[in-house]
């Protein structure tokens, strides 16, 4: 999708309305959503974290996002698939704020370039028990990427027209260390599998932009 595309349309995003879990359904892992039901009927404190979809044009002037892919460590989201973005701490004083910090921080986007769009629907992770923020924002230039080489193994440049393309959205067994060999819906973009938390925030953006796009 060319970028001016979507700068044609951004205003239109900002202000339609969010439809959270009903797209979050179309991505979340068997079982998942018993799990959120059973995050809201008790009285956990999750953690708080936030995360960017960051709409940039490439050298071809096509849109595209950024996502990393996560150095192996002991801990349940290694080697995922992931948005730029991490954990809420005692100097930000917003989630916005965090996410732009940890995006600065990971992958080297900086705040004078960043403009926000909109916050969407947040996300209960329950095998680590955080609480995301999403956000939109894009920039009218291309970043210069700096992976963080303690936590991001690669920087994924993923065009925003593979993630509107119906067959990127497939099925894969999956194992890590809190689910066996189980069938997750996900993503294939750019050569890698997005799925959890990941995939559901990029649901709501998918089906957000379609939207948008046939008004």
């Amino acid at each position: 999708m060319n970028f001016d595309k979507f700068l044609h349309l951004k205003s239109k995003l900002k202000e339609i309305e969010l439809i959270g879990s009903k797209a979050h359904s179309l991505l979340a892992p068997p079982g998942r959503f018993e799990e959120i039901k059973d995050y809201f009927r008790s009285s956990s404190n999750p953690k708080k974290a936030s995360v960017l979809i960051h709409i940039y044009p490439d050298l071809q002037k096509e849109a595209r996002f950024v996502l990393i892919k996560r150095n192996r460590y002991e801990g349940i989201h290694s080697g995922q698939i992931s948005l730029p973005g991490g954990k809420f701490q005692t100097l930000d004083s917003t989630d916005w704020n965090t996410a732009i910090r940890e995006a600065s921080e990971e992958v080297g986007l900086t705040k004078d370039m960043v403009v926000k769009i909109r916050e969407i629907t947040k996300v209960y992770i329950p095998p680590s028990n955080f609480i995301v923020s999403p956000f939109l924002s894009y920039s009218n230039e291309k970043p210069f990427f700096k992976p963080q080489k303690d936590e991001v193994d690669q920087i994924i440049e993923t065009s925003l027209k593979t993630l509107l393309n119906p067959n990127s959205l497939i099925k894969r067994k999956i194992s890590t260390s809190y689910i066996k060999d189980v069938l997750v819906p996900g993503y294939f973009l750019e050569g890698v599998f997005v799925w959890g938390a990941t995939a559901m925030i990029l649901s709501e953006f998918r089906e957000l932009f379609k939207k948008v796009s046939l008004k």
